[in-house]
């Protein structure tokens, strides 16, 4: 009685993968074939998974199940697949023959068409959303104070794959022995659209009061273009340049106020290194241009990992820091924070 079980059994899994694939070292792999696109074949096999298998490496392929077909000719056709040796397959019930490089879809019957799909992708990419994140923040410091403080930060994004807007509020406050030693509040907002393959152009402010640094009001404006050097699907690297304004007044009353014309240099970096592991960072230089040896260079670089599988809480650790090169007195040039941020993301 068990083994007639064992053998209906068998045949009952031959039966739920009957397609197969021959790769031209004499190898066949038993799945479920979800279809082909992009020059690769994807395969569901009950041992490893999803194998995609690049069209060069197959010989012949066959399934009992009707599968649609769409030729580079845009050609489409139905029916189930025959094994011909010769590197070559056909459907029943046609007389017609194909070879895998005349094929630009496969898929199967009960499947979106992979034109739809990637016209309903398109469309997507063309609206514009808005993203969420809502973050709390211990932090630290060291520079023109050492001690531990709690901050949060509101990020909004209303973008596509072409431009976006990008709006921030953070706020850090410390006390040592109930008297503040920091109170920072910052704004900022971006504007980004990408008018060429690689190139988009610009437009931030950004509105700053610390009491640590002895600033009342910093704001800076810039406006330039932005070049996309690197895009890859795992790392991205951009670099932005153009123009800006760099307004300053300092809450000590003999300090005088900066207001210059300068230059924004920018370096954004991204870098996913593990499913839930990425590096982020972003570096900004401010010289003047009555005087490059007066500049603010800032800079933000952090890990941030996921909590969950939904990744809506992700964590955020890393440095921040600025250097002003005219800092006002009894104030030092470095201020460097380092932080953790647990972080909330909805839409």
């Amino acid at each position: 009685m068990n083994k007639t079980f064992f053998i209906l059994g068998f045949f009952l899994c031959l039966h739920a993968w009957s397609d197969q694939i021959k790769t031209l070292d004499g190898s066949i792999l038993q799945g479920d074939i979800l279809g082909m696109s992009d020059g690769n074949i994807s395969i569901e096999t009950p041992y490893a998974g999803t194998l995609h298998i690049p069209e060069g490496y197959i010989s012949a392929i066959s399934s009992s199940r009707v599968l649609s077909l769409r030729t580079e000719d845009n050609r489409t056709f139905r029916g189930k697949i025959d094994f011909l040796e010769n590197g070559t397959f056909s459907l029943k019930n046609q007389s017609e023959t194909f070879s895998l490089p005349m094929v630009r879809h496969l898929w199967h019957e009960d499947a979106d068409d992979p034109l739809i799909l990637t016209a309903q992708q398109n469309a997507e990419a063309l609206l514009l959303k808005w993203v969420h994140a809502l973050g709390l923040d211990l932090t630290g410091s060291s520079g023109n104070v050492d001690n531990l403080g709690l901050g949060i930060r509101l990020d909004s994004s209303f973008a596509n794959q072409f431009r976006g807007y990008d709006f921030y509020l953070s706020y850090n406050k410390t006390d040592n022995d109930n008297i503040a030693v920091e109170n920072e509040t910052k704004i900022g907002a971006e504007y980004d659209s990408r008018f060429y393959d690689t190139l988009s152009w610009y437009a931030k402010a950004d509105l700053e009061n610390d009491k640590l640094e002895e600033i009342e009001l910093r704001a800076t404006t810039a406006l330039g273009l932005k070049y996309n050097w690197i895009e890859e699907q795992d790392y991205k690297i951009a670099l932005r340049s153009g123009l800006a304004f760099r307004y300053e007044k300092s809450g000590i009353s003999e300090s005088k106020d900066q207001n210059d014309p300068a230059i924004d240099l920018g370096l954004e970096y991204s870098h996913d290194v593990k499913d839930y592991l990425s590096l982020e960072s972003d570096l900004t230089i401010i010289p003047s241009l009555n005087n490059l040896d007066k500049f603010l260079l800032s800079s933000d670089t952090a890990v941030v990992f996921p909590l969950t599988k939904e990744i809506n809480w992700n964590v955020r650790s890393g440095l921040a820091g600025t250097y002003n090169s005219t800092p006002v007195e009894t104030k030092e040039e470095v201020d460097i924070k380092y932080y953790i941020r647990l972080i909330y993301l909805f839409k």
